[in-house]
């Protein structure tokens, strides 16, 4: 069975771990040329030392070295990472299997129950750490062992999230929830100064590992509790549901309304994003000063977002990370129709008056209203009222659709790779301005020109309202009329 999954993933899952150990790697090479003596690498740290709104994106800075600074850059990003790398890769070979019919064939030869389960968890681990021995190459043992921590964990909560329900979309949410979760609890300690509600994140965890080895026994055991639990709940169910059970759709054949088939996803995101604006809103409004203020390279850095104050900036910097991560909202929504092909319900609905354009119509009205949703309540908790922010977050949502209409475009043309364009796109527009690019050097200017959110006007840091949004909606607009267009007259499966 494992020896199946390899072969199913040799080329997605090589792919995620060359990206962790690349970005480590690249960075390296960064700040290695930034910092070419350890008396600049001493002078930066002074400058970050009490900067409440980049160690709160980053962690808290482990030493006034070289090493210690590029830990400081890139270990949350391959932290994250290796998490999701490990949720997506368990979700797909359990749940998304089960749903599908796919895994019933398997189950009819001779294999056992846990099998599928065992295997998805061991090839999802085995990947965690094979990126560690990588990263631990490049940035030391406890580095790499640092990286592979969270991929061990929350492979074990994805397991566990399999058994819950019967939708693979809501086990998703509720694995990337607990992500998205733990992820604004180390944020918000990090930024407000209480550090010791980073024992609350397996992402704190790692930033705790780095300074005192024995907290690896902390990811260790949450990862053998979650396994253990993962199997039992596997054992305790019916094969084709979930512990908890689905409830009936209404008299009238409206199940498949696409509102319907997202409307929990959906609420959870919203939820979500409510919560990640009051905890980082939180963090930014306890920011004082000016940019003007800072050392030379901490205000290069800053103006890269923005001028003015701290707080306004911090606050553009959360609205553009809270937009990128927006995005994959509509990706997962447009590759819900890939799915619907797929697993046959697509032929099911389209042999009644259900025609294919409102089909596609639906998933892509969901994808709009519902990322313009979570942006807003983003907006309002972490602006607690004011407008500024609120308009801030809502310049988010063009650029976000602007990348789920790139996955229309996929489903529409090359529907087999739809998925992995979808998610490399995804990668790219949160990745390359701010990480990839600088680090092969290119300008952050240059860079940043690779993701629509890089063409936004900061209106919190002084910059006046132009029409790069609405060219953005236009962009977007065409782009998922040339894919409705070809998914209209192109062969379904």
């Amino acid at each position: 069975m494992l020896r199946f999954l390899l072969r199913r993933d040799r080329v997605v899952l090589p792919s995620w771990i060359v990206l962790i150990a690349g970005v480590v790697l690249s960075v390296t090479g960064q700040y290695s040329r930034m910092f070419p003596t350890p008396e600049a690498a001493l002078s930066f740290a002074r400058d970050l030392a009490g900067n409440t709104a980049l160690t709160a994106f980053t962690g808290q800075l482990t030493a006034p070295t070289l090493h210690g600074l590029i830990l400081w850059k890139i270990g949350d990003i391959a932290f994250t990472l290796t998490a999701l790398m490990a949720i997506l890769t368990v979700l797909r070979h359990t749940r998304a299997e089960e749903e599908s019919g796919r895994q019933e064939l398997l189950r009819s030869t001779p294999l056992s129950r846990l099998a599928p389960l065992a295997s998805a968890l061991g090839l999802a681990m085995g990947a965690s750490l094979l990126a560690g021995v990588l990263v631990a190459a490049i940035g030391g043992l406890r580095f790499g062992i640092a990286v592979a921590a969270p991929g061990l964990v929350f492979a074990a909560v994805a397991g566990v999230a399999a058994q819950l329900t019967e939708r693979s979309s809501t086990a998703h949410l509720i694995a990337c929830g607990a992500l998205g979760v733990t992820y604004g609890v180390r944020f918000a300690a990090d930024g407000s100064g209480l550090l010791w509600a980073r024992w609350f994140s397996p992402n704190g965890w790692s930033h705790l590992f780095l300074v005192s080895g024995w907290v690896l026994v902390v990811p260790l055991a949450a990862t053998a509790l979650l396994t253990f639990a993962a199997f039992r709940l596997n054992l305790g169910r019916d094969f084709g549901t979930g512990v908890v059970p689905a409830r009936p759709g209404r008299a009238g054949g409206d199940v498949n309304v696409p509102w319907r088939v997202h409307r929990i996803q959906l609420i959870g995101w919203v939820t979500a994003f409510a919560l990640a604006g009051a905890t980082m809103g939180g963090v930014a409004a306890g920011m004082r000063g000016t940019i003007d203020g800072a050392s030379p390279v901490m205000a290069e850095f800053l103006r890269r977002y923005g001028t003015g104050e701290l707080g306004d900036t911090l606050l553009w910097m959360i609205m553009i990370s809270l937009g990128g991560a927006a995005a994959l909202f509509p990706v997962l929504v447009v590759l819900r129709l890939r799915a619907d092909e797929v697993s046959g319900r697509a032929e099911l609905l389209l042999s009644t008056t259900v025609g294919r354009m409102r089909w596609a119509a639906g998933h892509l009205l969901v994808a709009v209203a519902g990322t313009a949703a979570m942006m807003t309540a983003a907006g309002l908790t972490a602006g607690r009222g004011d407008l500024r922010v609120l308009t801030a977050a809502l310049l988010q949502v063009p650029a976000a659709l602007v990348v789920g209409a790139v996955a229309m475009l996929a489903v529409g043309f090359v529907p087999r790779a739809a998925a992995a364009i979808s998610f490399v796109v995804w990668l790219v527009v949160n990745m390359f301005g701010e990480i990839v690019g600088p680090s092969l050097g290119i300008g952050y200017d240059v860079a940043n020109l690779v993701s629509p959110f890089g063409f936004l006007p900061r209106v919190l840091t002084g910059q006046q309202l132009t029409a790069a949004p609405l060219l953005l909606a236009a962009v977007a607009v065409l782009l998922a009329a040339l894919g409705m267009a070809r998914l209209r007259v192109r062969d379904l499966g």
